[in-house]
């Protein structure tokens, strides 16, 4: 299985240690592959810079390192996604169009965000198939428990 994770289910945990306790580290103990794209580590490397402490940064470093050395994390490129931005740019904000685009790839099972505004409680998604694939990082654990 294939999650998604958007930057909004990733920013928050990545202030504090302990892997394990995150969802993405469930997730990957539990057998779940985690995936990211390259717009997603460029916006979270831009986020991290303007709202982490210095001493944060270096949490979040660890933490990101720590789960590159594991080899459990795919990136997907612009080249993969890119053939769904016109579909997603219909849906949501262009800001978002990319995290959409990649949850619509086919491998993709699941998106995990914590943005009610253009995900989770976006009219327009209402009653789509792409819809049916997000979920917040808690309903995801919750379900799948």
């Amino acid at each position: 299985m294939k999650i998604l994770f958007d930057t909004s289910a990733l920013l928050p945990g990545l202030r504090y240690p302990e892997l394990r306790e995150k969802a993405i580290g469930r997730i990957i103990h539990a057998g779940a592959l985690p995936v990211v794209t390259d717009y997603i580590l460029d916006e979270l490397r831009l986020n991290i810079q303007k709202k982490y402490t210095a001493e944060e940064k270096a949490v979040a470093l660890e933490l990101l390192l720590q789960i590159l050395s594991m080899g459990v994390l795919e990136i997907k490129t612009w080249d993969e996604y890119a053939p769904h931005l016109d579909e997603a740019l219909e849906l949501v904000p262009e800001k978002d169009a990319p995290v959409l685009a990649a949850a619509m790839l086919v491998d993709i099972d699941y998106l995990l965000t914590t943005d009610k505004k253009h995900f989770l409680e976006n009219k327009k998604l209402q009653g789509t198939a792409w819809r049916k694939k997000i979920k917040t990082p808690r309903e995801f654990l919750e379900e799948t428990a």
